[in-house]
Parts: structure tokens; sequence; C-alpha cells
């Protein structure tokens, strides 16, 4: 069982993480119109710059619980 603080935070945890895989799509679209369009897009390094905060959100939601239960096991 999972206490309401932790469910609190696992929801914030969450948020932020998808908010951080929202932006790193949003940068994206960019590079994913030019490459529909047959134009020549960035360069590799900038499009991993660009997916970098869609591998910290994905990271983000894999430890969620575990760092939620961290985070508030002195408020139980």
């Amino acid at each position: 069982m999972i206490s309401p603080y932790a469910k609190a935070v696992l929801f914030v945890i969450r948020l932020a993480a998808c908010g951080l895989m929202i932006l790193s799509f949003g940068l994206c679209a960019s590079d994913l119109y030019l490459y529909l369009s047959h134009r020549p897009c960035s360069g590799p390094a900038l499009l991993a710059l660009k997916a970098a905060p869609a591998l910290a959100g994905a990271a983000l939601c894999w430890k969620s619980r575990p760092m939620a239960i961290h985070l508030t096991k002195d408020l139980d």
C-alpha cells in the first residue's frame, strides 16, 4: 500500500517526466518535418541533444515509484 503523500509525489514526478518527453518531441518535430520533405536536417549531434529530454523523462517514469517512496519515507 502506498501512502497519499507518495501518490502526490508520484504524480508530480510523472507529470515532470511527461513534460520532458513532450518538450523533446516538440523539439524534434521540425527535424521530422524536414526529413519527410526530403530536405537536409540537423546533424546527428543536435538530434541527440534534442532527444536527451525524452530519455530523461523515460528514466524518470521508470524510476518514479522508488523515488516517490524514498522521498516520502519520513512522512509516514
